[in-house]
């Protein structure tokens, strides 16, 4: 790996910690306040809506966290569970990679067993996280303590922008890694768009590690998105206190109920805010008043469920193949490698 043609145009900054661990700044500077902006642009959107990835600062981040320990949440254990037994085989049929790049890292609890794999076949091992939280970098100081052979570049950017980022400066055989079915939270189309762009900055030999989250009984699925204490609706409720916060709203949270369901006919979760009641609720950072129906809703989430055919049909679209697939007993969730060129 070598980083002598990092491309300022993409790459902002780069702070060197040691000799094992860089942070590389490649948030798009020419966009600004993109939380006011894109507040502002879903809210007075007919049917209102939010962007998910604003769920996560520091108050959401600690809610998801406790919703992955309810019983009601499955995919973070079960998927846990898969990579607990398969790391090995994953790093076995990837032994040739000398580097792990990974979107929406989070703190690297999951990834470890990657690593630990990787690591007892290659001794030297490069792991790029991409985050939007700088919870990345903690997260990464952890992971150098642990293992000895490892070298951290991070790169704090969201996605796309920390893709070519990481394009710019690895040329060593990479495996690219996007766990938790986060490629649920994307619209169909915006979810071949993503897989594409991943699938330009692979080389031939590089591979793709993606999480899918399973079409399963309903009931199930529904629990999951509504459990007993109360998580998941503190949760979705935040990105209204994080308005009032950061943007000056008067959002009375009382007034508004969090609500989930399956729906079958878009093989999807959907999250959405409830008005209790007609409101207007004005955002002082905005200069706006939004007006509120009596039951009317803002949608926050979509988290979709995938079949094997629709796997396959998103692999296909980006000109790539799955290769091997890991899945639970219950079949509940699927680790899929996916591949350059035609399928054998």
């Amino acid at each position: 790996m070598t980083a002598n043609s990092e491309n300022t145009s993409v790459i902002h900054s780069v702070t060197v910690y040691n000799s094992r661990l860089r942070v590389i700044n490649a948030f798009n500077a020419n966009v600004k306040n993109s939380f006011a902006n894109n507040v502002l642009s879903g809210l007075l959107t007919v049917p209102k809506f939010l962007s998910p990835k604003y769920f996560y600062d520091v108050i959401g981040s600690d809610l998801f966290e406790k919703i992955c320990t309810t019983p009601e949440y499955y995919v973070t254990r079960t998927e846990t569970s898969i990579l607990q037994k398969c790391s090995n085989d994953i790093a076995r049929i990837n032994s040739d990679k000398k580097v792990m790049v990974e979107l929406g890292s989070g703190s690297s609890i999951k990834t470890k067993y990657l690593l630990k794999s990787f690591l007892d076949i290659k001794h030297q091992f490069e792991y790029v996280p991409i985050d939007v939280s700088e919870i990345m970098i903690s997260g990464s100081i952890v992971l150098l303590d642990e293992f000895e052979g490892l070298k951290v570049s991070g790169i704090l950017s969201e996605y796309e922008a920390g893709l070519d980022a990481a394009g710019t400066f690895i040329n060593d055989p990479k495996i690219i890694v996007f766990l938790g079915s986060s490629i649920g939270n994307f619209n169909m189309h915006d979810a071949e768009a993503f897989i594409k762009h991943i699938a330009c900055i692979m080389h031939e030999n590089d591979s793709l590690l993606i999480g899918f989250d399973l079409v399963k009984d309903m009931d199930v699925l529904n629990a999951a998105y509504n459990d007993k204490q109360g998580y998941t609706a503190a949760f979705n409720l935040n990105q209204l206190t994080r308005i009032n916060s950061e943007l000056g709203g008067e959002f009375d949270i009382k007034k508004f109920d969090h609500k989930a369901f399956f729906n079958s006919a878009e093989s999807r979760i959907e999250m959405h805010l409830e008005s209790l009641v007609e409101q207007d609720v004005c955002i002082h950072g905005l200069e706006k008043s939004v007006h509120f129906r009596k039951g009317e809703t803002i949608h926050t989430e979509n988290s979709y469920k995938f079949t094997d055919e629709m796997i396959n049909s998103l692999a296909a679209h980006a000109g790539l193949n799955v290769s091997d697939i890991w899945k639970d007993d219950s079949n509940y969730f699927a680790l899929c490698l996916m591949k350059k060129g035609e399928s054998s």
